[in-house]
């Protein structure tokens, strides 16, 4: 029998992080340290590299994807594989929301005058 813990997968092993990136490696450019190859804003300079992998940025990075979670640093690397897979996870789940409105509510939108539903969802919510 095996005990069902959130931080285990359907086979009862431990599922790891959403990216590995930031445990491994960081890269350094004359222009400065990234946290991952598809990084775009720098962390700290080239100059400052032994100071940087326990740094405060590349900890709280780390911390955002062992939630499985994007940093706000992840979100902007769109060239970054597992940022689209993430985005675009996020996208389906907000238009799956959209589909699934009750009728009612978008003939209730129409009789007031055509307002988006956001302005009197909060009402029926």
């Amino acid at each position: 029998m095996t005990d069902n813990h959130p931080e285990q997968d359907e086979l009862g092993l431990r599922s790891g992080p959403l990216c590995r990136e930031p445990w491994e490696s960081y890269y350094i450019l004359r222009r400065g340290i990234l946290p991952c190859c598809y990084g775009n804003p720098i962390v700290a300079p080239m100059d400052k590299w032994e100071d940087t992998w326990n740094s405060p940025e590349l900890q709280e990075i780390r911390s955002y994807l062992t939630r499985g979670e994007l940093s706000p640093y992840c979100r902007e690397s769109l060239g970054c594989p597992i940022v689209q897979r993430v985005l675009a996870k996020e996208r389906e789940m907000r238009s799956s929301e959209f589909r699934l409105r009750p009728p009612w509510q978008r003939v209730l939108n129409r009789l007031l005058f055509g307002l988006p539903a956001k302005i009197y969802r909060f009402f029926f919510d």
